[in-house]
């Protein structure tokens, strides 16, 4: 039975929430690092593997909780995959060594690895096919506001209640939302998906999927760079202080990027109503438009412009985050939707963000000198532009699927209750 499009966009409100409290729990320990360190006694490989074994976690249990979103009761996923990372969150605070922070971040990373493929799939069956990357979007807006607001809460809360109570404050309310998940209808799946039996390795068999993930690495490669890298760029070739560069880079990043995924889903989609593969056109034309204002953000000696450019790199780049899920779930027949979201989400991690901060620093390293950095950022720069160039290539590969003509649907869930 199909569920009203107000449930509908309540089940959106509530997931979005998830994702907000996501990055929350992802974000807030980069300004507790200090304290961590200080008090465990840390070295920075060590604070930096906090990170990343988060991230090995998160990319290798990606696939198997994909294909389980394929098979299983989603709201059900999304809610114990939010328990057990709220719980880790909690346990994270308990941390009395380097090996027990370490184990309880990597927990974090299995829980939030169960969450996006469930939830993009269920909000693939709520809502009509052309409307995907703005819902997806919507989705996305937690992304932004969630890690702010992490890196805010952080900032904010560690001298007043330490480094511990922190993780308590953002961990404890994911145990009450995990119940407001469980108390969710689990969507209809799609006809095609009740009827169609694929098994793991089906997904192999669409190449598009393969040049979208690709296209998608380079673009988390650029983000991953950038993030790790620009408040020390700011510092080095700016002269702005570690707490205004932060705050700077944070209000450009919240306020551009939610224009950018907000923006970007509407214009996606309506290009998706009018052209074959509008959805991948709109995304080579934002990341194509992006190289010229980062030549120019990196070239510049003026504080003012670097921030200008900044904006509108986040900006555009911000485009990315609606239409790309749309993209991968719209190439897949809908009972592997859940797995190519996991496959998308295990390459991206991979070969993009995981790699990026070590290899932009050992190319600084290498070239030495006070333009090191500013020289490494070009990588950035020419990853944004091959991954224009490939969403380019997706765009002619999907107008050939489709015979040139833009692919509609009827709508998903019904007008009125």
């Amino acid at each position: 039975m199909a569920v009203s499009r107000r449930y509908a966009w309540y089940v959106l409100f509530i997931l979005t929430l998830t994702q907000l409290l996501n990055y929350v729990d992802r974000q807030v320990v980069a300004p507790l690092l200090p304290h961590i360190q200080r008090e465990l006694n840390l070295s920075d490989t060590q604070a930096g593997m906090l990170g990343t074994g988060f991230m090995i976690v998160h990319s290798l249990m990606a696939i198997p909780l994909g294909v389980l979103a394929d098979k299983w009761d989603r709201r059900k996923i999304v809610s114990l995959g939010l328990a057990f990372w709220s719980i880790a969150t909690v346990f994270s605070g308990l941390a009395s060594s380097f090996v027990h922070l370490l184990g309880a971040r990597a927990a974090i990373g299995i829980g939030e690895a169960a969450y996006a493929p469930a939830a993009t799939s269920m909000l693939n069956d709520l809502f009509p096919r052309e409307e995907w990357a703005k819902v997806i979007a919507i989705f996305n807006a937690g992304l932004f506001i969630g890690g702010a607001l992490g890196l805010v809460l952080g900032g904010i809360l560690v001298d007043r209640i330490g480094w511990q109570a922190c993780f308590f404050v953002v961990g404890l309310p994911g145990l009450i939302l995990a119940f407001v998940n469980w108390m969710v209808r689990e969507p209809e799946r799609s006809l095609e998906a009740t009827k169609e039996k694929h098994d793991f390795f089906t997904v192999l068999n669409y190449p598009a999927l393969w040049t979208v993930i690709l296209a998608a690495a380079f673009t988390t490669f650029s983000a991953g760079a950038l993030v790790f890298w620009l408040p020390k760029f700011l510092g080095k070739y700016h002269q702005f202080s570690s707490t205004k560069g932060a705050l700077l880079l944070g209000l450009i990043g919240i306020s551009a990027g939610l224009m950018g995924v907000l923006s970007g889903g509407v214009v996606a989609d309506w290009l998706y109503r009018r052209v074959a593969g509008g959805r991948a056109l709109a995304l080579a034309i934002a990341f194509l438009a992006s190289v010229p204002f980062m030549v120019w953000g990196i070239q510049t000696h003026d504080s003012t412009q670097f921030l200008i450019a900044t904006f509108f790199i986040s900006y555009l780049m911000g485009w990315y985050h609606g239409p790309v899920a749309a993209i991968v779930t719209d190439i897949v027949p809908a009972g592997l939707r859940g797995t190519a979201i996991a496959f998308y989400m295990f390459g991206i991690h991979i070969l993009g963000d995981m790699p990026a901060p070590v290899i932009i620093g050992y190319i600084s390293d290498q070239i030495g000198g006070h333009d090191g950095l500013r020289k490494a950022f070009a990588l950035t720069i020419l990853a944004n532009a091959l991954a224009g160039v490939l969403f380019l290539f997706v765009t002619f590969v999907l107008r050939r699927q489709t015979g040139d003509k833009p692919k509609v649907s009827l709508p998903a869930v019904a007008a009125a209750d």
